[in-house]
């Protein structure tokens, strides 16, 4: 575990919008050729009062560690799923250190705080092992490449 790790909501260290929205936009949609102007409006959508969507980020004093969300839907063909948890990821050079459980950890919390009962994520094949070492029940076994997974939180 990391010594100084703070976990917060993006609304309350907004100066991590621009690390986050950079972090998410290399995982995942400059792949898909999406402009990272779309991340930050993704991300812009979480810095309000309600619980869905939140952005939590892990840091370090002043050092962006990671993040992850809170959102509605993150798998459009599957609308019968919510809510997810999703985007999670830490900064390469901060792996292994046990960011990814809590940040994991953390959102589940804030869900069942707010009276969600369970919560869904898809996650690449590699990343069974993780998941169900946290408790997640894979539901669906490759989707297209990825693993659904559930978790009851009460």
């Amino acid at each position: 575990m990391h010594k100084t790790l703070s976990i917060s909501n993006l609304i309350d260290v907004p100066h991590f919008l621009e690390p986050a929205a950079k972090g998410m936009w290399l995982e995942w949609w400059e792949e898909e050729g999406h402009p990272i102007e779309d991340v930050y409006v993704e991300l812009r959508t979480s810095l309000s009062e309600e619980t869905i969507p939140t952005t939590m980020i892990a840091h370090d004093q002043t050092e962006f560690l990671g993040m992850v969300m809170l959102v509605r839907s993150d798998m459009s063909k599957r609308p019968q799923y919510a809510p997810w948890l999703a985007s999670l990821w830490v900064a390469p050079e901060h792996q292994g250190k046990g960011i990814g459980s809590r940040l994991t950890k953390e959102l589940e919390t804030l869900a069942l705080s707010d009276g969600t009962p369970h919560l869904y994520l898809f996650a690449k094949l590699s990343l069974r092992g993780f998941y169900e070492g946290l408790g997640w029940l894979c539901i669906e076994d490759d989707v297209s490449g990825v693993d659904i997974f559930r978790k009851q939180l009460s």
